[in-house]
């Protein structure tokens, strides 16, 4: 059987102010800041019973250090090594520990640049006593958090010049499923939605119509629960001063959606709400063509097409 992966499970970004870009994640998106050490700071959404699916760290540029996914099995970390050596692709072990709340874990530069970190083990730390919620199935007490808070990490989107080359490895060498694809009028692929667990899209992967650019990340996707959140969420932004990028209602996944971004790094999250899941194994991928929607959004607009690179 083909090692597996179980699920996106954090990404690593950079900064060039820590405090500035907490004020953003933390403060006014309403992450929980779990661990700090030096500079940097380990987050995650107020569902999430994982040390972190942020890590953010202060540098001189803004960046993105890594993409994190969980492997189903801790033998799947040997034989996904494996199978990335039979490539050619080199890879490094970090230690248990490294990054806090993680065991032992490889990272490595996929074939077309953007950089991926395997790992298997997570602490799962209780919030402090006075913010647990009693629900045992719950991490934080809604008294306690940021009412517009997210609840956990959905996906990423990914940009690449390469990018059909680099859905098609996805596929073969790490067992991604296509849920959706969109072609142009001319035939060629401008986008693939790809999961590893069964979700509508774990990983968007986008084609940069710019050649010269370097593979980024266009930004990180977090669940609410409703619509309503994301409105909710708007007008937080709105109090903090902060510029949204659009909302509205993807045709792709149907999901409905909000974009910030970091003044300080220009990072982006998403708020997300609705879609779909995909259990079916007999899955047919849904196939998108230019022309059969006025627009790739159903409702609204997606405003900038800003992303940060490795």
């Amino acid at each position: 059987m083909d090692p597996e992966l179980a699920r996106l499970g954090h990404v690593a970004l950079e900064t060039p102010d820590l405090d500035g870009s907490l004020e953003f994640f933390r403060d006014a998106v309403g992450f929980e800041e779990v661990e700090r050490d030096g500079d940097t700071s380990y987050l995650r959404a107020v569902d999430e019973f994982d040390h972190h699916s942020i890590v953010l760290s202060e540098a001189d540029e803004p960046g993105v250090d890594h993409v994190g996914w969980q492997t189903r099995k801790p033998e799947y970390l040997g034989e996904f090594e494996a199978v990335l050596d039979e490539q050619g692709i080199d890879v490094t072990w970090v230690d248990a520990e490294a990054e806090l709340g993680q065991g032992e874990a490889f990272r490595f530069t996929t074939p077309t640049g953007h950089e991926f970190e395997f790992y298997y083990e997570m602490e799962k730390p209780d919030p402090p006593a006075e913010r647990r919620s009693k629900l045992k199935n719950k991490t934080y007490s809604r008294t306690t958090t940021n009412p517009i808070a997210p609840k956990r990490i959905d996906h990423v989107q990914l940009w690449d010049p390469a990018a059909n080359d680099f859905r098609a490895w996805l596929q073969e060498a790490l067992n991604f499923r296509v849920q959706e694809r969109y072609n142009r009028k001319d035939g060629s692929r401008w986008g693939t939605f790809l999961s590893a667990n069964g979700n509508k899209i774990e990983a968007a992967v986008i084609e940069d119509e710019d050649a010269a650019n370097e593979p980024a990340l266009h930004h990180i996707a977090y669940k609410v629960d409703t619509a309503d959140d994301l409105f909710d969420a708007h007008d937080a932004m709105n109090e903090h001063g902060i510029p949204t990028d659009g909302i509205g209602q993807h045709s792709i996944s149907r999901g409905k959606f909000l974009y910030v971004r970091d003044p300080v790094s220009g990072h982006r999250i998403e708020f997300n709400a609705g879609g779909y899941l995909v259990f079916d194994p007999e899955w047919e991928t849904i196939e998108w063509q230019e022309g059969d929607l006025e627009d790739r959004q159903w409702i609204g607009q997606i405003e900038s097409k800003a992303r940060v690179e490795y």
